[in-house]
């Protein structure tokens, strides 16, 4: 810890609160994905497809890195969320070898609804990261 400041009680007290909260968000995210059918990795799933950055849709691989999961979990997910119609596998135009994935209409709807509602709830938690940050610079 050469050229560190010593960590204080209070760092730890606030560096708990931050974990805490984290972990309530996980849980209430997760709640909020089960009230609306789905599984927490499968709430994440729609996330990475929607914001997956570019024009065409992530491919598998793709999604795998962004949840942190092997390709074959990946493949998983996905076919339990595609029969519950709310992804769908498309050919890629440039290169039919290339599956990309999409969401339904239906998928859509559900992480819209939860995406509105997971912004509300991050501006609270915003307000505990912004405390632990003040709380460092000084």
């Amino acid at each position: 810890m050469a050229g560190h400041q010593r960590v204080t009680d209070a760092d730890y007290a606030r560096l708990l609160r931050l974990r805490t909260r984290l972990r309530q968000f996980e849980r209430w995210s997760a709640e909020q994905a089960a009230a609306r059918g789905l599984t927490a990795s499968q709430h994440q799933l729609l996330l990475a497809i929607r914001g997956h950055g570019g024009a065409e849709g992530p491919t598998i691989g793709e999604v795998a890195e962004y949840l942190l999961v092997r390709h074959n979990t990946a493949v998983e997910l996905v076919n339990r969320t595609q029969e519950l119609g709310l992804v769908e596998r498309i050919r890629d135009g440039a290169d039919q070898r290339v599956v990309r994935l999409a969401l339904t209409s239906e998928g859509r709807k559900r992480l819209n609804e939860l995406s509105a509602e997971h912004l509300e709830e991050l501006a609270r938690l915003a307000t505990v990261v912004e405390e632990l940050f003040d709380a460092l610079r000084t």
